[in-house]
């Protein structure tokens, strides 16, 4: 039988016993997965870590594996199988430590590749009402600002970052550490459906694989390999979120950790991380900061003939405002001392969904900025007439 790579891929990452590292032992040996297929038995077990064992099972694969009954069902399933050899593998996953060889999709796989605008969102699956709304603002804010957001579909911290990009009609993509053939928890499976609709549902492991304390640890580092940064909402010092982290640093990626209250043990993992160089966050422009992306604009135009203390600051020329920009910014003129976007949103009449998306834009201008409390002001530096 002829295989191509792609197949060779699928093959191999459902043979039991060889996983990504493995894999990737096997590719630098022989070339790829085609090569390693066709490989004698003694060839195989010639490369470390393989074996007698290993190599009779990769030898033998098709008594063990049925590829053309296997593609039948991820088919029937609608799930999509992306392996290395394909060119809509993320970038991103490519350069991190044992990158996952094959990956099977439930929903949009163009999403995948959303790199450079992603953020995960992740932390204890005991939390608390305060990390719940921490999460939902910092979410939220994020989503209508583009951003996709990448979590793990288990309970706490992941299941509200999904629901508030969700509700926030933004894209989310949940890792599992099960097969797509088993949601876990259950009761996250019409959530999983949902994200689906515009975003994506992804495991590295066979359709009917259950999870179990090895898978969890291993999709962690896919959470933080999609995204350019990662944010720990809540975690204990055992946290599996730490172990997230830890893959985000050997990564090169951002993190960020939102701070709780010091006598809160789900909080320790959070401040353990930001004693040890995570940037403490308290809103997404803390995040957008870090990117640099409020540099996009120019906003040092001053007159040198005029007294800078009491010189009219003046809008940059190629900052354009729409209507419901200039409303917002009237409004919180004359109310210097700041106003909340339930405040706002009863001042303005203007729709939730709406107000926060454009008090967002006119942070990243840094026209308005946030100040403790979830309350919006303008700037000092710039005075609006």
């Amino acid at each position: 039988m002829r295989l191509t790579d792609k197949e060779g891929y699928f093959i191999l990452s459902n043979l039991s016993g060889v996983g990504p590292a493995k894999i990737k032992q096997l590719i630098t040996f022989f070339g790829s997965p085609t090569e390693i297929l066709s490989a004698s038995s003694q060839k195989l077990a010639f490369v470390q870590g393989i074996g007698g064992k290993l190599s009779g099972i990769i030898k033998n694969w098709e008594k063990e594996f049925d590829l053309e009954k296997e593609l039948n069902k991820y088919e029937k399933a609608g799930i999509k199988i992306i392996t290395m050899a394909d060119k809509e593998y993320p970038e991103a996953l490519r350069e991190i430590y044992s990158p996952p060889t094959t990956l099977f999709v439930r929903g949009n796989a163009d999403v995948l590749n959303n790199f450079r605008s992603a953020l995960a969102v992740v932390g204890s699956r005991r939390t608390s009402r305060y990390g719940k709304n921490m999460c939902k603002m910092i979410t939220r804010s994020a989503s209508v600002a583009g951003w996709t957001i990448v979590s793990g579909l288990a309970t706490g911290i992941d299941t509200v970052a999904h629901e508030a990009t969700l509700d926030a009609d933004g894209v989310t993509i949940a890792v599992l550490g099960s097969g797509l053939g088993h949601i876990y928890p259950q009761e996250n499976v019409r959530m999983a459906a949902k994200i689906a609709e515009k975003g994506a549902v992804v495991s590295e492991f066979p359709i009917l694989q259950k999870p179990d304390k090895r898978t969890f640890p291993m999709r962690n580092r896919i959470i933080s390999g999609l995204c350019r940064g990662v944010l720990v909402v809540e975690a204990g010092f055992k946290s599996g979120s730490l172990i997230t982290a830890r893959h985000a640093l050997e990564q090169n990626r951002q993190i960020f950790a939102i701070p709780g209250q010091v006598d809160n043990p789900h909080a320790r993992g959070c401040h353990k991380l930001i004693k040890t160089g995570a940037k403490l966050t308290e809103n997404f422009s803390d995040i957008l900061e870090e990117f640099h992306f409020q540099g996009e604009f120019d906003f040092s135009t001053t007159n040198d003939s005029v007294d800078e203390e009491n010189a009219e600051k003046k809008l940059p020329h190629n900052i354009q405002l729409s209507s419901m920009d200039k409303t917002l910014l009237k409004v919180l003129e004359e109310n210097t001392s700041g106003l909340s976007a339930e405040e706002l949103a009863t001042e303005t009449e203007i729709p939730t969904d709406e107000l926060l998306s454009a008090l967002l834009s006119l942070e990243m201008k840094k026209l308005i900025s946030q100040l403790p409390g979830m309350r919006f002001a303008l700037t000092k530096n710039y005075q609006i007439s």
